[in-house]
């Protein structure tokens, strides 16, 4: 008797450990993507106290949060950094190196983005030309994989943001059309539901809108001082002045982050996300990047109050997920790109070395510099990112040896303001740099695209790049990316050690039981997989 009952207790216990087992090895069902432009660890921790409970607080307390992500990239160009992150491996194996290049050999400048429009004054309405990536992305493994089965879906304010993610499903890529505040796809039938979202012109309804400060402002963080500081109201009109597109000021605003959280909401209901046996892809491109100044610090009061704002919509999206998929076959990815640091003008207020360095300007004094040498002509053919590309034609034509001009212009540059380090493209190629900023240059180095001459400025200097009478302030510095896993299986922890961010995708890929993008060169988190 005594034996019969062991036997049944050890079926009982058994049984459902061993189904437990099967449901441990399946891999999760739907992963979501959330990456938040400019987001900086430093505003996940010094803004929990004016965070809510199930936001932000939610995910970095019982989520694994990697604190130090580190993009290892001599780009400034977020679309790089997007590339990297989906396609675990540097421009040196998929080949986008910068937002344009020159190519050499063609002798023709080319866009990593490009947008075909069908009509000049409606620019949103196409079809976004994809770059020629010469690496697969996880998205681009999983739809091999499961041949179509899984569904993979791309969501933000702009299609620049989705180009880089490699395959997305036309009808399930959507960004804003800023002529007719509708949520647009290259997908020229649409969807019921996208149809059903778009008659309800929530778009109209926020541009109507005005942004001002959610809170008191003195309690930001911008007004921190040892002496009182005034502080800078604000109050912001979304309607647009440009007449083709009147809802341009939603996207960096934080009305965009709210339309953008409930046409996802809708998404994930009507297309039942995560809800059949072929896991499913979602990436849900947010961001704290107002749209109210050409250069922003990282704890501009706009900023700040873009995230306090955010916080809410984080919240009632990672409910949702709870409610019609379940956390527990979800798998949630944060991350971001941040670029924005200290601005030359705070660090030389403060006594700090700073500066600004013009990539144009310094390309003509160079060229000037070499018409010195060897006579008229345009030497320089090119600068774009902190590269100089030569003219290769007109070098031949003279009998002048590349190197030669690549020894004398490098040695000339580092008298410049700013310039910390030169490297020619010779030595790139040649040499193996396994640290520093050399070693950055080289992983961001692709044949043909590439420049023949590379920079890297000093600490504190900014570029800044001027066109059709705009300023863009491009920070050179790499600063940490706050990553968290959260959801599916993942842990409390807390990792100071830095991350390389082209760890992720093969972490992904391990967890999908999917292959690794075809030129990964980054290793998965121990920490996710354990």
């Amino acid at each position: 008797m005594k034996a019969l009952i062991a036997i049944i207790i050890s079926l009982i216990v058994y049984l459902p450990i061993s189904a437990q087992a099967e449901d441990d090895s399946k891999p999760p069902q739907l992963v979501c993507f959330i990456h938040i432009d400019e987001l900086h660890t430093e505003h996940l921790l010094n803004l929990r106290d004016k965070f809510g409970k199930y936001g932000f607080n939610q995910i970095i307390e019982k989520g694994t949060f990697f604190h130090r992500g580190n993009y290892n990239s001599s780009s400034s160009y977020k679309g790089t950094k997007l590339t990297n992150l989906y396609t675990g491996a540097y421009p040196d194996h998929h080949g986008l190196i910068g937002e344009a290049w020159f190519e050499t050999l063609k002798e023709e400048e080319k866009h990593a983005f490009t947008f075909i429009a069908e009509n000049p004054e409606h620019p949103d309405s196409g079809f976004i030309r994809f770059p020629k990536l010469q690496a697969t992305t996880l998205s681009d493994e999983l739809n091999l994989f499961y041949k179509g089965k899984s569904k993979i879906a791309s969501v933000s304010l702009s299609a620049e943001d989705i180009a880089y993610q490699g395959y997305t499903d036309e009808k399930l890529s959507f960004w804003l059309d800023r002529s007719t505040g509708r949520m647009t796809s290259a997908d020229t039938t649409e969807l019921s539901w996208v149809e059903k979202y778009n008659s309800m012109q929530f778009a109209d309804m926020y541009v109507e809108r005005q942004w001002g400060p959610v809170t008191d402002l003195k309690k930001y963080h911008e007004y921190i001082s040892e002496k009182e500081i005034k502080a800078r109201h604000f109050m912001y009109d979304l309607q647009s002045e440009n007449k083709n597109l009147p809802y341009k000021k939603l996207i960096g605003s934080p009305y965009g982050n709210v339309f953008l959280r409930d046409f996802v909401a809708a998404l994930i209901i009507n297309e039942n996300l995560g809800k059949d046996q072929y896991p499913d892809l979602l990436s849900l491109h947010l961001s704290c990047k107002p749209f109210t100044k050409d250069k922003n610090e990282m704890f501009d009061a706009e900023v700040e109050d873009m995230l306090l704002r955010l916080d809410d919509q984080i919240a009632s999206l990672i409910q949702l997920i709870k409610e019609n998929v379940g956390l527990e076959r979800t798998l949630l990815v944060f991350t971001s790109t941040p670029s924005n640091g200290w601005l030359p003008e705070t660090l030389n207020q403060n006594k700090l070395h700073s500066g600004y360095f013009n990539g144009k300007k310094t390309a003509a004094l160079l060229n000037l510099y070499l018409m010195a040498i060897y006579g008229q002509g345009k030497w320089v053919k090119g600068y774009n990112d902190r590269q100089f590309y030569f003219n290769h034609k007109l070098l031949e034509k003279n009998n002048i040896e590349l190197e030669e001009v690549q020894k004398k212009a490098a040695k000339f540059l580092l008298e410049v303001s700013g310039i910390e380090k030169t490297i020619t493209s010779y030595h790139i190629r040649v040499n193996e740099y396994t640290n520093g900023s050399y070693q950055e240059i080289q992983q961001n180095y692709y044949y043909g695209r590439s420049g023949d001459l590379f920079i890297s400025l000093k600490p504190g200097w900014t570029e800044e790049k001027v066109s059709n009478s705009k300023r863009k302030v491009l920070f050179s510095q790499n600063i940490y990316a706050p990553v968290v896993f959260y959801g599916w299986k993942t842990k409390s922890m807390q990792i100071f050690d830095p991350i390389n961010m082209i760890n992720i995708a093969p972490t992904i890929n391990s967890l999908l039981h999917i292959p690794e993008p075809n030129g990964c060169v980054g290793k998965p988190l121990n920490e996710i997989l354990k």
